[in-house]
């Protein structure tokens, strides 16, 4: 940042009192058991834990160019077998590359509030933009504040923001959004730190993946396979759920893990790369120097069947009204929702959400080279694969993400699933399907204030409903008996077509 800015000077000279009692009480509602010394205690401002951090980095996570890559190849090649990987150029035509400078940001948002954690009583606790860049500029805390904002685009005051940058086309397929504002759970979130702040290790919630494209500074990943054990990446007794405290006690353990699967993925993320992080994957984030990013989640028809699975457990309402518009407007979706309803869900989602810190059986292996096993992902028998010690960082990625992608032998889920459909359903039938987008959003905040500080609830949001698209002609009011036959097709397409001739040609726009 420039502090030789005008707008800068006129920050730092005003009332230092003011800052001081602003700042000092969000931290007290954000860490009311935390004295002022404890933000400080280990002073990892003035010792080289960074730059420790940085040398033990292999920056082994694969990268590719958006220019190069079409939709069809990145579903084929990434997301599908997902697999994690930089991208680059997805943001050369974003205004944010110019309007988030922190100068710009200050002049533009700095009487607005954004959020910088939550009290005790899960409301969010907001500061004004203005006080957190002077926060920003001038602490020295351990694991500092860090503004993590996910509605950032319903409130009027910043809601211009969200113009700044367009959804990149790898990332355009949301079904999620069929729900309407009110019900999706947070899924896009405006996020600005200092060095040593970040995300405390967690898988994203309800099996989406996500983006998170990187305008100003670099960040530090760790990334690791859903068969990790949550006990292993979460050790207790080493400095609490906080980025800086993971990165400091926990990855240079994991990095001379003996199981070659259990050592983490590294990234150093600079500005303008976008990272994507598939559905399941455990990740850390840690902010190496002040950073701005914009990042959101999404369930797609690539990652369809694991969030649903999840979504129909932990979010029943919510999966009630994503059936009713699957049946509309997606019905080969909504008869995969029917296929899986006799799946179990998962027992359990380890994961939290994408939040801010500022603050799972013995194995055999049938290898005589010295080496680490992990469980294939079939649900109904445990196999294994030797992977050797000294395997390649880049082979390594690629074979963990395979291990992940697995669909295994035929005693997998999906394929129990579809001949079931099969079984039930009309194998062919001609059809034309019709999608709409008629959601509209519109954010007003319910809000207490604290202090001259907003702390505020969950958002109160209102959508318009989705228009209805009768898929093929039917006797049926509903059009669902014309619909079961559509259903079927698109079971049986998903099943035995190549991606590309599913999805069909994909081209970048703006």
């Amino acid at each position: 940042m420039d502090l030789s800015d005008p707008t800068w000077q006129e920050l730092m000279d005003e009332s230092a009192e003011r800052f001081e009692r602003r700042i000092g009480k969000a931290k007290r509602l954000i860490y009311p058991r935390r004295s002022p010394d404890d933000w400080q205690r280990n002073a990892y401002v003035s010792s080289s834990v960074l730059d420790d951090i940085l040398k033990s980095m292999a920056d082994d996570v694969p990268r590719i160019d958006s220019s190069k890559v079409t939709c069809t190849e990145f579903i084929e090649e990434w997301e599908a077998p997902r697999r994690p990987v930089v991208i680059s150029r997805l943001m050369d035509e974003w205004p944010a590359r110019k309007n988030w400078a922190l100068s710009r940001l200050l002049r533009e948002y700095g009487g607005e509030r954004f959020k910088v954690g939550e009290d005790d009583d899960s409301y969010a606790v907001f500061v004004k933009l203005k006080y957190y860049l002077r926060y920003l500029a001038t602490n020295r805390d351990d694991s500092p504040l860090y503004i993590f904002d996910s509605s950032f685009a319903e409130r009027q005051g910043t809601s211009a923001l969200r113009k700044d940058y367009m959804l990149p086309p790898y990332f355009s397929d949301d079904l999620f959004k069929l729900v309407g504002e009110r019900r999706r759970p947070p899924y896009r979130w405006f996020v600005l730190g200092p060095s040593r702040s970040g995300s405390y290790v967690h898988i994203d919630p309800l099996g989406t993946s996500a983006w998170n494209a990187l305008l100003q500074g670099r960040k530090l990943w760790a990334l690791f396979p859903p068969h990790v054990p949550k006990e292993l990446l979460q050790p207790k007794g080493c400095g609490g759920r906080e980025a800086i405290a993971w990165w400091v006690n926990v990855f240079p353990r994991l990095c001379g893990a003996e199981d070659p699967s259990h050592r983490p993925l590294t990234i150093i993320q600079e500005a303008g790369e976008t990272v994507f992080v598939p559905g399941g994957w455990w990740h850390c984030v840690l902010n190496a120097e002040t950073t701005v990013a914009v990042t959101q989640n999404f369930c797609s028809r690539t990652n369809f069947d694991a969030v649903w699975l999840k979504t129909r457990k932990s979010r029943p309402k919510m999966s009630k009204r994503l059936v009713e518009q699957l049946r509309v407007v997606e019905p080969a979706l909504y008869q995969r929702t029917v296929a899986l309803a006799e799946v179990p869900a998962s027992t359990g989602d380890s994961s939290s959400s994408s939040s801010s810190s500022s603050s799972s059986s013995d194995a055999d292996s049938n290898s005589e080279e010295e080496g680490a096993v992990w469980p294939s992902r079939s649900p109904s028998q445990a196999k294994y694969t030797s992977i050797p010690h000294s395997i390649q960082s880049s082979q390594r990625c690629d074979l963990l993400s395979q291990d992940v992608a697995k669909t295994d032998s035929e005693e997998c889920w999906r394929d129990v699933a579809r001949r079931h459909v099969e079984a039930e359903m009309p194998s062919r039938i001609h059809s034309n399907v019709h999608t709409a987008d008629s959601e509209v959003a519109l954010g007003i905040k319910h809000s207490r204030s604290v202090g001259g500080e907003a702390v505020e609830p969950e958002a109160k949001r209102v959508s318009a409903p989705i228009s209805p698209f009768v898929a093929t002609p039917s006797s049926d009011p509903g059009g669902h008996k014309g619909q079961s036959s559509t259903i079927a097709h698109g079971v049986q397409l998903c099943g035995q077509l190549p991606l590309r001739a599913i999805f069909g040609p994909c081209t970048k726009s703006a």
